[in-house]
């Protein structure tokens, strides 16, 4: 799981690139529904390329509990003493629970800090639920026979991770998928390479959770 605490960077936080759903305001003024994103549009945002970055401002008993898969997790009490832990240019949204206005407020804290690209998920984590279950696309790897998951991770790492890496002239091979857990080595010219233990590694473990809603874990070997 990727929590943020104080003092404490989750390894899930990239920059990333304006999302074309995130709006630019007049700071003289803060009106929520400037902000406000639909739970399909977040879906929609979160399996671009680049993705923004999507915090879970609820308590981090209720994030263990169940999350957006990929979503980092940084509570809204501890949002105002933690603002360096988050990238200043890369689009946030932001979910919580289903009391919008309180999301908001959140959302004013970090615009009023110096966060231009900014939205909430309308509904919290009930709407985001409900618009998983409902988008017939969205694959739950919690939904297959454990004996299925190597076969349904294999999938997405050859339609969605292994030709990205690809273009850049690199590769990957697995070593052994153990539950939740792969292991995998680089290959070509991502073997090596400086960014293949931080944003390589991050692209490909957030690639496989949010392809399959679980909390899978990517370890280099």
């Amino acid at each position: 799981m990727h929590q943020l605490h104080p003092q404490q960077q989750g390894d899930g936080a990239i920059t990333v690139s304006l999302g074309a759903v995130m709006k630019f305001v007049n700071k003289n003024q803060f009106e929520s529904k400037e902000f406000a994103l639909s739970a399909q549009e977040c879906l929609v945002q979160r399996r671009s390329n680049p993705a923004p970055l999507i915090l879970d401002i609820r308590s981090s008993e209720d994030y263990r509990a169940g999350h957006l898969a990929g979503a980092n997790n940084l509570p809204a009490e501890f949002l105002e003493d933690n603002l360096m832990q988050l990238p200043p240019f890369a689009p946030l949204v932001l979910y919580g629970y289903g009391d919008d206005e309180k999301t908001a407020l959140s959302v004013k804290l970090l615009r009023d800090n110096g966060f231009d690209e900014l939205a909430f998920v309308v509904g919290g984590m009930d709407a985001l639920t409900a618009a998983l279950r409902a988008d017939k696309s969205e694959v739950f790897l919690a939904d297959y026979p454990a004996d299925q998951w190597s076969a349904k991770i294999e999938e997405v790492l050859d339609q969605r991770i292994r030709p990205a890496l690809a273009s850049d002239g690199g590769g990957l091979a697995v070593n052994k998928i153990d539950g939740e857990k792969v292991y995998i080595h680089y290959e070509g010219a991502c073997h090596g390479c400086a960014s293949s233990s931080t944003g390589t590694l991050k692209f490909i473990q957030s690639t496989l959770r949010v392809s399959l809603n679980h909390a899978i874990e990517v370890v280099s070997v």
